[in-house]
């Protein structure tokens, strides 16, 4: 059974590798991603990660005042490992589904084979964690660094993130949940067994629909839960790397969205998380090898010099003047000189 999760992805550097770790020790079997208008070397990192067969690594650049994450989607829909997806999920780079059950793996939600559930989508909650305090950029992973986060009936928290089977049977991904059927080549109908949405306890939610008239990012409140799984979105991550979105437009609405207002809401939370730990060995064997891939380790390292570039950039300071710049970039220098010894 093939399950895929799609990210869109701009000068994420930094945290591609923790997040393409998580993914695949989740189970997923496929990893999209597209990127677009980069001006770090994110994309030279994927496609190392996609030379060693760890993703499917898209560019699709978007002209100014394009919507990005439609268009992005609407590019990922169309690659083999999505159209031939059992089932699929979109989500961010600072979004990690975290399951509560079992070996905390994708099939203690789904099963192994298509016929072990049958619903056609589940969501999930969004739980959501703030900068807890941490002011600057520190090469660790985010899921290890952040653990106060939101109550479920905190503001936000109702968002949800959905996997769904068969995205062929849609007209598109979506940020939330697929958009719009495509039933009618298949011989399949929106009324047909099995074509509804649960929560994460597997619950029913009624009304759902593809076509409504009004795109669904939540469930409401009778529906919502972090029982069985949560989708951990790290919403700040640390106040420099925040700053880097601070005043810019959303991929998806082109709004002025990341304001002091949406920091402070997000940056609320008070009650200890620290279910994503439950998954600390496995991910720590898994990530050792990925960074033990074929020049990812230093295109990382070059990732988080750029991070630090483009913060400072904007602070209208010079990089050359953080300490940190210059151990990313000693670092990485020396993995490439060791690389040509042998």
């Amino acid at each position: 059974m093939r399950v895929t999760v799609v990210a869109s992805m701009r000068n994420e550097g930094p945290f591609i590798v923790e997040w393409v770790t998580w993914y695949r020790m989740l189970g997923f079997s496929d990893v999209v991603v597209v990127t677009n208008n980069c001006t770090d070397r994110s994309p030279e990192l994927l496609d190392a990660l996609q030379a060693a067969g760890w993703v499917h690594h898209l560019r699709h650049d978007v002209a100014p005042g394009q919507r990005i994450t439609h268009q992005k989607l609407a590019a990922a829909t169309q690659h083999k490992a999505v159209r031939r997806a059992d089932w699929a999920l979109v989500c961010d780079v600072d979004e990690f589904l975290v399951i509560h059950e079992g070996s905390g793996r994708i099939e203690e939600l789904i099963g192994t084979r298509t016929t072990d559930v049958p619903f056609l989508a589940m969501g999930f909650n969004w739980r959501i964690f703030g900068s807890c305090g941490v002011d600057a950029f520190q090469d660790e992973p985010v899921h290890q660094q952040f653990a106060l986060a939101l109550p479920l009936k905190g503001s936000g928290s109702s968002m949800m993130k959905m996997m769904h089977r068969q995205p062929r049977w849609f007209q598109s991904l979506g940020e939330h949940g697929p958009r719009g059927w495509d039933l009618a080549r298949y011989g399949r109908s929106p009324e047909g067994p099995g074509m509804y949405l649960v929560n994460a306890k597997g619950e029913r939610v009624p009304h759902w629909s593809p076509e409504a008239p009004r795109y669904i990012r939540t469930l409401a409140k009778p529906y919502a839960t972090h029982a069985r799984a949560q989708m951990n979105h790290y919403m700040l991550r640390s106040a420099e790397t925040f700053s880097l979105k601070a005043g810019t437009r959303a991929p998806v609405s082109l709004t002025d969205r990341y304001t002091d207002a949406y920091r402070a809401r997000a940056d609320k939370g008070n009650e200890p998380d620290m279910s994503a730990f439950h998954y600390a060995d496995a991910f720590t064997a898994l990530h050792a090898k990925a960074m033990a891939l074929p020049d990812v380790a230093r295109l990382h390292l070059l990732c988080c010099a750029d991070h630090l570039r483009l913060i400072a950039e904007k602070h209208g300071r010079r990089v050359e003047e953080d300490a940190r710049w210059h151990d990313y970039i000693a670092r990485a220098k020396a993995l490439e000189a060791g690389s040509g010894d042998g």
